[in-house]
């Protein structure tokens, strides 16, 4: 992405896996949950895992081109199932709302 397509926002969400669930956990994002926030309108940007710290293990940034956008999504009922199953495999589960940037942003 180019720095002037950096006007839109992103949706930063954090968690750790479910101790015994890692491998399950790989086959529903990459099969099903990615998949569904793109058929919703949201990007991957970046997925970032966390070696050692207090901080979440895991967080993904999707993309959204403008607020009214992202904000639709995550009043959508669709939305709402996805971070339902979401919530089967991880703990600690949150999001926050950013201005995307180019660097590494957190919540």
């Amino acid at each position: 992405m180019a720095a002037s397509d950096w006007q839109g926002f992103k949706l930063l969400i954090t968690y750790d896996f479910l101790a015994g669930r890692e491998m399950a956990y790989r086959r529903f994002m990459i099969h099903q949950w990615l998949p569904a926030m793109q058929a919703l309108g949201l990007e991957p940007l970046e997925i970032f895992h966390t070696m050692w710290g207090d901080y979440p293990i895991r967080q993904i940034s999707l993309y959204a081109p403008d607020l009214q956008t992202l904000l639709q999504v995550l009043r959508s009922s669709e939305w709402a199932l996805w971070w339902q199953r979401l919530e089967q495999y991880v703990e600690h589960l949150q999001y926050c709302i950013v201005r995307a940037r180019p660097w590494f942003q957190y919540c």
